[in-house]
């Protein structure tokens, strides 16, 4: 008798993720991802005083009506961050900003789910006609993740970070 052996292949299911609003006791697991000031600069351009960050220099940066941070959890764990806000009085752009997904998880499909899920709230819950963000060019991966759910490159910024010049990419959600 001939026995056949079937390879069986593992299909990962995505986990059940969820955004919930950002929260203090968030902060330090979100910013303990960015390992070094140039992490930390990818994630948050020149927006922050000082590296390492504290939580409480996070919480500065989501006051005002126009922010919405949002945290992604995964089995109760904290799995990743992002920021919607509207960058004008008239509401109809929503931008997203602080973008980072815990860098033990990266390359698993978290920060494409994060995004699809921040894309329905900014659509669905806060009627977002455009969504934009800009990301620096050599953060490679992060454009790819971007472009995978459906920005487009529509210009280029550069910036001034501890003395040099960032090249970064404007991106807008085309639908």
């Amino acid at each position: 008798m001939k026995y056949e052996y079937i390879e069986l292949h593992h299909v990962h299911m995505q986990d059940f993720m969820t955004l919930r609003p950002f929260n203090i006791n968030d902060a330090t697991t979100i910013l303990s991802w960015c390992k070094d000031k140039h992490a930390f600069h990818l994630w948050s351009a020149d927006r922050y005083k000082d590296f390492p960050a504290k939580p409480e220099e996070m919480m500065r940066q989501y006051e005002g009506q126009n922010m919405h941070p949002l945290t992604a959890i995964v089995d109760n764990i904290i799995i990743g961050h992002i920021l919607l806000r509207y960058p004008s009085e008239d509401k109809t752009v929503i931008r997203f900003g602080f973008v980072i997904v815990d860098d033990s998880k990266r390359g698993m499909g978290y920060g494409k789910q994060m995004l699809r899920l921040a894309i329905d709230y900014a659509q669905q819950e806060l009627r977002a006609k455009h969504i934009t963000l800009g990301v620096f060019c050599d953060n490679l991966s992060a454009v790819e993740c971007y472009k995978s759910v459906g920005f487009r490159i529509t210009g280029m910024d550069s910036y001034l970070i501890d003395g040099e010049e960032w090249k970064g990419f404007e991106m807008e959600l085309v639908a």
